[in-house]
């Protein structure tokens, strides 16, 4: 197979991969419990889930696609929300932050994948996400960080911590079974 079309071929499967981790978190954010400023979703779980078993360059284009769906208009945000709003709103830096998440766990975990390394750098990338999220809070609403980093972090960890376990325990599995990264 000559190299052109080998290339391709990699660039489809990327593409065909980050279009169903971006359904499969369009499909997690409906799962919402409303909690303080920002719901409860199992948008980071499906973020850190598919963050651990994924390369860097198939997690980041799954949060770029899923972001621009939400900007045309598809219900893929959390509670079937959509639109520039959203993605522009209070809660952009949550919506971002995936950004950083996917990157910080995609880039460590293709390296470094024994499962108190998912799970220490799934939390690692959780609290960096909520940290972004609520400094953009802050800044949108005029309240000082300090103030909002209750409502808006703090009273996340919890869950992201049950979440980050989930993570741990279910990738772990996929890449045992599969043999991903070997």
């Amino acid at each position: 197979m000559d190299k052109p079309t080998s290339k391709k071929q990699a660039n489809v499967r990327t593409l065909i991969l980050a279009a169903e981790f971006a359904v499969f978190l369009a499909i997690f954010a409906q799962i919402s419990i409303p909690f303080g400023i920002v719901p409860f979703t199992g948008q980071t779980l499906a973020l850190g889930l598919f963050a651990s078993i994924a390369r860097p360059k198939i997690s980041m284009s799954t949060v770029g696609l899923y972001l621009i769906l939400g900007a045309i208009g598809l219900p893929v945000f959390a509670g079937g929300s959509t639109g520039l709003t959203v993605l522009f709103g209070p809660n952009a830096g949550y919506l971002f932050g995936f950004f950083v998440y996917v990157a910080v766990v995609s880039l460590v975990i293709v390296k470094y994948h024994r499962w108190w390394q998912i799970g220490l750098v799934n939390l690692v990338a959780a609290l960096l996400q909520l940290l972004l999220g609520t400094i953009v809070y802050a800044l949108w609403i005029h309240v000082p960080v300090i103030q909002a980093l209750y409502a808006g972090m703090v009273v996340f960890i919890p869950l992201a911590i049950v979440k980050v376990i989930i993570v741990t325990l279910v990738a772990t599995k996929i890449i045992q079974r599969f043999g991903i990264f070997k």
